[in-house]
């Protein structure tokens, strides 16, 4: 078998984002040059090629995973799932060495044992490529992950090109207390008006992922760039394309930027964990870290942007101290010079203890945590 013949040119690709990120990420999309990708259940899904996977995967900083796509079907009996899944074209993706691993959901579904579901789509997968190449399979070749999703009795298909989540971006190898996903920082600052030129803060950092991500959104780091996905090991998915993309990624950055990055935080070991994180993603020397109280936190520079994570009252802190740090925050906002402020918290008292109404609002999760995101924007005037 001639290597790449199997991998079809054009197919379905599915980019999954987390509830509330839709918005971040369709943005994202469009920028890449990808117009028509219409979000439907956290989901966007649009036509391509293998560049596109590769570019996509290396770029898109609020995406949770980058599939393709490859059948859409009905089934309400475990009969009607084998048979849908084994008239798929799976000799199309996947190559006889591949090492097929299945995962999935059900959800209102006559067929709501995941592990039958999951053993059922696997041996369906196994039968047609077991006939297609007429021989065993061996699975002792690169993972192909394919996960299917039965939602009201309706079957997806879909095998994963990207691996673990694409919020792995590989700078943070040691975790802090609450550490808030890469993906959901990108997204708050994108769904923000922050603007590469004008300073930013963070001061609830933590171990830095939210000022991180914004020196790499204004430097034009992509999110990918500093590690693999599942489809760097498939050995029928050319790598001419990838090369390419990281390529493009790497003509695009802009390192020689002159914006301000503020970030800070109570805890010492936290902003040395910080740096640690800051260095291994290569904005080191565009942050300025320090270990402050957000009530001493001040700023001579005028028309910024905060973005920031501050303590709910549960892991960090208790409710009574969370919630002074949300009317220290309200009174460092009041005192910035035409700055806006962005903050994402579960507290439901926030914008009383902030001291002001928010100009908007929209729902995210943090961690599977319902919160709401409050957009306080720039005026002179607090």
């Amino acid at each position: 078998m001639e290597k790449y013949l199997n991998f079809r040119d054009n197919f379905d690709i599915t980019i999954t984002c987390a509830s509330g990120v839709e918005k971040a990420l369709k943005s994202e999309l469009k920028r890449l040059g990808y117009e028509d990708a219409p979000a439907i259940n956290g989901a966007l899904t649009f036509n391509g090629g293998m560049l596109d996977i590769a570019r996509c995967n290396l770029f898109l900083r609020t995406a949770d995973r980058v599939y393709i796509k490859v059948a859409d079907f009905s089934a309400d009996t475990f009969d009607l799932l084998f048979d849908g899944v084994k008239s798929v074209r799976w000799e199309d993706f996947i190559p006889p060495s591949a090492k097929i691993i299945v995962n999935g959901k059900c959800v209102k579904s006559k067929l709501f044992a995941i592990s039958v579901c999951q053993s059922i789509v696997k041996k369906a997968i196994v039968d047609r490529l077991s006939k297609k190449y007429n021989q065993r399979l061996y699975e002792t070749g690169a993972e192909y992950g394919v996960e299917f999703s039965i939602f009201k009795d309706q079957v997806s298909l879909y095998i994963n090109t990207s691996g673990v989540g694409l919020h792995k971006r590989g700078y943070r190898d040691l975790v802090g207390i609450a550490p808030i996903r890469e993906t959901l920082a990108s997204a708050m600052i994108l769904l923000s008006d922050f603007y590469y030129k004008n300073p930013f803060l963070d001061p609830f950092c933590g171990s830095g992922t939210i000022a991180i991500e914004s020196a790499r959104i204004a430097m034009n780091i992509a999110g990918g760039i500093n590690r693999r996905f599942a489809f760097n090991d498939w050995d029928n998915f050319d790598k001419k394309y990838y090369d390419l993309a990281r390529e493009e990624a790497l003509d695009k950055e802009n390192r020689s930027i002159k914006t301000e990055f503020f970030a800070s935080d109570i805890d010492p070991k936290a902003i040395k964990l910080a740096k640690r994180h800051a260095e291994r993603a290569g904005v080191a020397d565009k942050i300025r870290f320090s270990v402050c109280d957000v009530k001493n936190v001040t700023c001579p520079l005028s028309n910024g942007t905060i973005v920031t994570n501050p303590p709910y009252g549960e892991r960090v802190f208790d409710r009574e101290q969370a919630k002074e740090c949300n009317i220290s925050l309200g009174k460092l906002y009041k005192s910035l010079d035409n700055w806006s402020a962005f903050v994402i918290t579960s507290a439901n008292s926030f914008s009383k203890d902030f001291g002001k109404k928010p100009d908007k609002e929209r729902k995210l999760y943090n961690s599977n945590r319902e919160c709401k995101f409050y957009y306080y924007y720039k005026n002179k005037q607090n």
